[in-house]
This record gives structure tokens, sequence and C-alpha cells, in this order.
């Protein structure tokens, strides 16, 4: 039986790509005054806070056209509900304690998986009707480790701010060698992950990540001294 080329469903891709910068953009947005953003990365919250007018604008016309894209794709409406839903249940105070689930030990690295499975696997699977088979499992798996990888990686270079903010992440409850590792261990499953696939374009990238992780090692470890 002859192979049909799968054509992208252009409203999905637009759909995914401003839920992922709405995503990425409220929590940035929500977390400007906090101390953790203002060490770990002062140029990004000084840009925000002095653009943060056209930022509102701009997520709003995200929002708008959000909105249009899922009336032309009904089918994506509860997927996207729920991207929406642990996005603001990660920033907000929800907890009974008042705390938010970002204040939760390991519930940042995982969230963050959780949200690009949704946005890459399982809205495109609910809108177009593609059922479940060994390689989108598998390609959720590579997703979900490489994810966790580079994730946890932003974390280490955000150890200090995390840290005095109380939040929660890999390195400062277990430290940056363990984290490191973490990381390593990760993208070297992703590619045992990929060549199980027999995919060789996956493969290929999570080698050149475990070379990037390797060479790049002895900076990483210097936040221990």
């Amino acid at each position: 039986r002859a192979c049909h080329p799968v054509r992208p469903d252009s409203v999905v891709l637009v759909l995914s790509g401003l839920l992922g910068f709405l995503t990425y953009s409220y929590d940035r947005m929500h977390d400007l005054s906090e101390e953790s953003d203002i060490i770990n990365a002062p140029e990004r919250t000084n840009w925000l806070r002095a653009n943060y007018t056209f930022m509102v604008y701009l997520c709003a016309i995200a929002v708008v056209i959000s909105l249009i894209a899922m009336l032309l794709r009904p089918a994506a409406i509860f997927p996207i509900m729920s991207t929406i839903g642990l996005a603001c249940a990660y920033s907000l105070p929800i907890l009974p304690d008042g705390r938010s689930l970002k204040k939760i030990p390991g519930v940042k690295t995982a969230l963050i998986v959780v949200l690009w499975v949704i946005l890459t696997f399982l809205i495109p699977m609910t809108v177009s009707g593609v059922h479940w088979s060994f390689p989108i499992i598998g390609g959720i798996l590579y997703e979900s480790l490489m994810i966790a990888s580079i994730a946890n990686l932003n974390d280490i270079r955000d150890t200090r701010g995390d840290s005095l903010a109380g939040v929660p992440t890999i390195p400062v409850i277990f430290g940056v060698r363990i984290a490191f590792f973490f990381s390593l261990v990760t993208i070297i499953a992703a590619t045992m992950v990929g060549a199980t696939l027999g995919n060789w374009v996956l493969v290929m990238l999570g080698v050149i990540g475990t070379i990037g992780l390797l060479f790049n090692s002895s900076k990483v470890l210097e936040m221990l001294r």
C-alpha cells in the first residue's frame, strides 16, 4: 500500500505555537515581582517591565487568534483547556496553605514536560483523530526525556535565584552535581529511545546534546565551588 505524506495542519501549528507563547509569557509576566526572576534573568525581567504594556497587547492578540483557531478546530478545546488550567495552577496560590504548585518539589520540571506533550502531541492527535501507536508513545517518551533534561539545565543556571526564592527545583533540593547527572542520564535515555524507534534524526539530536553536556560539564560543576 502506498504511503501518503502527512500534511501538517496549519491551524493546529499556529494554535500550538500561540499557546506555547501565551503559557510562557503568562508565567514570566506573573513572576516579574519575584526575587528569583530578578536574580536569574535580570535582562529579561527589566525588558518585560519596560515593555509590559506591549506584551499585554501582544498576548491579547494571541488570545484572539487562538480563539478563532479553536473555533476552526473544536476538537482541540479540551486539551487546550487542560493546558490553560495547568499553566494557571502552576503560578496561582491554589493550595490550602496559599502556595502554588511551583512550590512543590519536582513539579516544575514535570509540568513543563506535560505542557509540551499536550501542545505537540495531544492537541494534534485529538484534532486529526490519530490513534495511539508505538511510534507515538516512543515520540512522547523521547520528547519528555529531552525536555526534562533541558528544563533541569535551565534550573541549574537559576539555582541561586530559585534557592533564595524557595523554589524547590532538582538542583536546589539535591545539589548541582546530582542535577547535572540527572540531565545527562535523561538525555542519554532519550537517545536510546530514538534508537529503539529507528529514528536516526532523534538519535543524532540526542548525541549532539550529550556531547554538548559533556563539553560544558566543567562550567556547570564550577557552580559547586
